[in-house]
C-alpha cells in the first residue's frame, strides 16, 4: 500500500471499472490521487527500493536476533510480515559496495613505502625542474615568479625533513637524500647514469631569526634531460607551484591548467611503469569483486546442498534463501567491520583493536548458529559441517579469485594492446 490519499471518486483510472475499495478488483491498481510532489515521488522511490517501513526493521531485527530464522520462516510459507531476501539483497550489497568502493580504492591499497621520503624527493625533483625551467627563461618575469616558486618549495622541504627528524628521531644524514632522490628518479623511469651527484649545504637564519639548514641536491648528469616533456616540466609540483608564483595576468587559462595538469599526470603515470600497471590491475581486480560474490552466491548453494544430501524435503532454492540471508548479514556485519577499522585508525584507542577481532570471528558463530536453527542438526553434526563448509567455501573463494585475477590481467593486456 502507498502511501498517498485515496481518490474520492470510484472509477479505476487503469481500466474504468468501479472499485469497491482501494485497490481495484479487476486489474489491482490503486486508486490513489494521480498528481505527486517531488517529495512524494522522492518517499516513494525509498519505500519501493528499501521498503524502509516496519516490515524492513522486524526483518533486519531478527535478522541477527535470530540466525536462521528468516530462512526458515520463508520456508514455512510465512512471508508476507517480512522483506523479501532478493529486494534485501540487493539492497544490502547497493550500499555494501557503495561504501566499500568509497574507503578503499587501489591507490589506497598499494602503501607508498617511506611516504616522507617519497614526498621530499618529489620536492627536490621539482625544484631541479624550476632551475633548469629558469635557465632557460629569458622573461625577466617568469625568472621571477620561478625564484619565488623554489623558495615556497624550500620552505616545503623544510617542512618534510622537520617531521623526518621528528619520526626518526635523529636527523636524516644528507648522503642519504641523495640515495632517496636516485631511488625516486629510477623507480619513475628517468635514467640517470652515472653522472655527478653534488649535495650543497648552507646554514644560516630563516625570516623567524631562528638557525635553520637546506640541504639541496643538484644533479649534472645530462641523462637526466631525457625526461623533459616538449612543454617544459615533468612535475606537478613544479607547474602548481609556478602557476601560483606567477602575476594573475600571466597564469595559464582555467582550461589549460586542466590541460597541463592531466598532460603531466599521465607523463608520470608513464614513468611508474609497473606500479601504474599494479594499481590499474587491482582496480580492475576491486570492481569484479560485486560480480565474484553474486557468482560464489549459488555455488556455496551448491555446497550446503551437498553437505545436508539426506534432506530430501529442502531444495536446491531453500539453500540459495538461506544464502542470500547469510550474505545479507555478512554485508552488514563488514560494514560494522570496516566503520571500527576506520574509527581506530582515527581515534588510536586500544580496546578498538580487540573489539575489531572479536568482531571478525563473530561472522563465523553467526554462521554456525544459522545452521543450527535452520537445518535443525545436533550441535556434533552441524559443528563438523560447519567446518567442511568453510573449507569446502575456502576453496572456492581461492578458484574465483584465481579466475578473476586471470580475467583482470587478460584485460589489461588486451588494453594494452
Amino acid at each position: 500500500m502507498s502511501h498517498y490519499p485515496e481518490r474520492k471518486e470510484k472509477d479505476c483510472l487503469n481500466c474504468g471499472t468501479m472499485v469497491e475499495g482501494r485497490f481495484c478488483q479487476n486489474c489491482g491498481q490503486e486508486n490513489m490521487v494521480p498528481k505527486e510532489t517531488f517529495w512524494g515521488l522522492l518517499t516513494h522511490f525509498v519505500y519501493d527500493i528499501t521498503h524502509f517501513d516496519s516490515k524492513f526493521f522486524s526483518t533486519l531485527k531478527y535478522l541477527f536476533t535470530k540466525p536462521g530464522f528468516l530462512s526458515l520462516e520463508f520456508l514455512k510459507g510465512r512471508r508476507a510480515s517480512y522483506l523479501h531476501p532478493i529486494r534485501m539483497y540487493v539492497f544490502t550489497s547497493a550500499l555494501f559496495f557503495v561504501i566499500f568502493f568509497t574507503l578503499y580504492s587501489a591507490s589506497s591499497l598499494i602503501k607508498e613505502e617511506q611516504d616522507l621520503e617519497l614526498q621530499r624527493s618529489n620536492i627536490s625533483l621539482a625544484l631541479l625542474n624550476l632551475r633548469e625551467s629558469a635557465a632557460r627563461e629569458t622573461d625577466p618575469v617568469f625568472i621571477s615568479a620561478a625564484g619565488k616558486a623554489i623558495e615556497k618549495l624550500k620552505r616545503d622541504s623544510l617542512q618534510l625533513e622537520a617531521k623526518l627528524i621528528e619520526k626518526n628521531k635523529a636527523k636524516t644524514d644528507v648522503p642519504e637524500v641523495v640515495n632517496i632522490v636516485k631511488d625516486s628518479l629510477e623507480k619513475k623511469g628517468i635514467p640517470v647514469g652515472k653522472g655527478d651527484w653534488n649535495v650543497k649545504t648552507r646554514t644560516g637564519r630563516n625570516r623567524d631569526g631562528e638557525f635553520e639548514e637546506e640541504a639541496s641536491v643538484i644533479l649534472d648528469s645530462a641523462e637526466l634531460k631525457k625526461g623533459l616533456t616538449d612543454f617544459g616540466y615533468r612535475s606537478q609540483i613544479a607547474y602548481t607551484a609556478m602557476q601560483e608564483s606567477l602575476p594573475a595576468d600571466k597564469r595559464d587559462s582555467w582550461g589549460k591548467r586542466i590541460f597541463m595538469t592531466r598532460l603531466i599526470s599521465v607523463v608520470e603515470e608513464q614513468k611508474e611503469g609497473k606500479k601504474a600497471f599494479l594499481r590499474a590491475y587491482l582496480d580492475n581486480l576491486l570492481h569484479s569483486f560485486p560480480k565474484m560474490l553474486f557468482i560464489s552466491l549459488p555455488l556455496f548453494a551448491l555446497l550446503l546442498k551437498l553437505l545436508y544430501l539426506r534432506r530430501r524435503d529442502l531444495y536446491f532454492s531453500d539453500h540459495a534463501i538461506f544464502t542470500i540471508h547469510l550474505y545479507c548479514a555478512t554485508f552488514i556485519f563488514l560494514l560494522a567491520w570496516f566503520g571500527l577499522i576506520k574509527l581506530e585508525e582515527y581515534t588510536n584507542w586500544g580496546f578498538l583493536t580487540a573489539l575489531i577481532t572479536i568482531s571478525a570471528f563473530l561472522i563465523y558463530f553467526y554462521l554456525y548458529k544459522a545452521m543450527r536453527r535452520f537445518y535443525g542438526q545436533s550441535r556434533r553434526k552441524t559443528i563438523v559441517k560447519f567446518l567442511l563448509l568453510n573449507m569446502l567455501s575456502f576453496i572456492m573463494m581461492v578458484f574465483l579469485l584465481s579466475i578473476f585475477t586471470i580475467l583482470s590481467a587478460t584485460s589489461l593486456s588486451s588494453g594494452a594492446h
